[in-house]
């Protein structure tokens, strides 16, 4: 499922994207890339809470997952919330290293 959603992604069918990335999360609710991707699929889809949602679940499963913040970084940013996106922004580069 997981592949087949980053394929639909790579397309650009957002909604069969989410739809794979869901049935993925269903299989394996621990999966961190799952609700990263689909985060993202949202995102695309300019559905920044489901976005922000979905990075702050991949947050929660990998704490160390830098993309995921760096991602809902950006959303916050979109969204107008500059002190979130700063700190998540920090905590991203934090992750990566110099």
């Amino acid at each position: 499922m997981l592949n087949r959603g980053n394929a639909f992604e790579a397309k650009g069918d957002h909604a069969r994207a989410i739809a794979d990335f869901t049935k993925a999360i269903e299989i394996t609710p621990r999966n961190a890339e799952a609700f990263y991707r689909r985060g993202l699929a949202h995102r695309a889809k300019r559905e920044i809470d489901q976005a922000i949602m979905d990075y702050t679940k991949a947050i929660e499963i990998n704490p160390q997952y830098a993309a995921a913040y760096n991602s809902r970084s950006n959303a916050f940013e979109a969204m107008g919330e500059l002190d979130r996106a700063i700190a998540d922004h920090k905590k991203a580069v934090e992750i990566s290293g110099p």
